[in-house]
């Protein structure tokens, strides 16, 4: 489970990056970060589903449904940019 107290830095900034360079490692970085949190998402999901509580599971699945579609929007974005 990714744990909360871990500390990300968000700004590796590279020497002589320059701003569109540093906004587009961020966006990288932050598309990787939200898809691992979907599978997190959905493993959990998964757990529900295990303990019978599924209705419960149906909503999470629906959550990392968005979660999916949104993180493909900021990847065409990326991809964009790129």
């Amino acid at each position: 489970m990714h744990e909360q107290e871990q500390h990300h830095d968000h700004h590796d900034h590279a020497h002589g990056a320059t701003p569109m360079e540093e906004l587009v490692a961020m966006l990288r970085y932050m598309v990787g970060h939200n898809a691992a949190h979907t599978r997190e998402l959905a493993e959990l999901a998964g757990q529900l589903d295990t303990a019978g509580k599924h209705g419960q599971y149906e909503q999470v699945m629906q959550a990392v449904k968005e979660y999916q579609q949104a993180n493909e929007r900021l990847q065409g974005v990326l991809e964009n940019l790129e």
